[in-house]
């Protein structure tokens, strides 16, 4: 089945305006998951699964570099994209969704209609070492 328009381009419209466990107030945007996943966070001083996100047309609300996804066929990347998983483990479930799963992108690109977060300039870039002491 060929995907809506506006999900093939990225994403779209307007998700709900939710609260991180830090107790930031951020706006969303909806883009399709199209493959349930993990979310991870650094937890214990590395990137770890702290929940998962169900496949579907979910929230989120920005998306940055960070270590590789977890490869999906021939998509590869390492932008992720900031939510709240579905069924929590850890970190109180916010963290980073692999752009692999999510329709809409290229190898290595950013989501199209997703604002990157705050933090994207801080963080380190594809190449550079992502583990402390390395």
């Amino acid at each position: 089945a060929a995907e809506p328009a506006a999900q093939a381009e990225g994403c779209w419209g307007t998700g709900p305006t939710v609260t991180d466990t830090l107790g930031v107030r951020w706006p969303t945007r909806y883009c399709n998951n199209f493959l349930a996943g993990d979310v991870y966070n650094y937890v214990d001083g590395r990137w770890q699964p702290i929940g998962r996100l169900n496949a579907g047309d979910s929230w989120f609300v920005c998306q940055s570099h960070g270590p590789e996804n977890p490869p999906v066929g021939e998509w590869l990347n390492d932008i992720w994209l900031y939510t709240e998983a579905d069924v929590v483990w850890a970190a109180g479930g916010w963290g980073g969704f692999p752009a692999t799963h999510v329709s809409g992108g290229e190898n290595y690109e950013p989501i199209p209609n997703l604002d990157w977060c705050p933090w994207e300039n801080t963080l380190a870039r594809r190449g550079t070492p992502t583990t402390p002491g390395k």
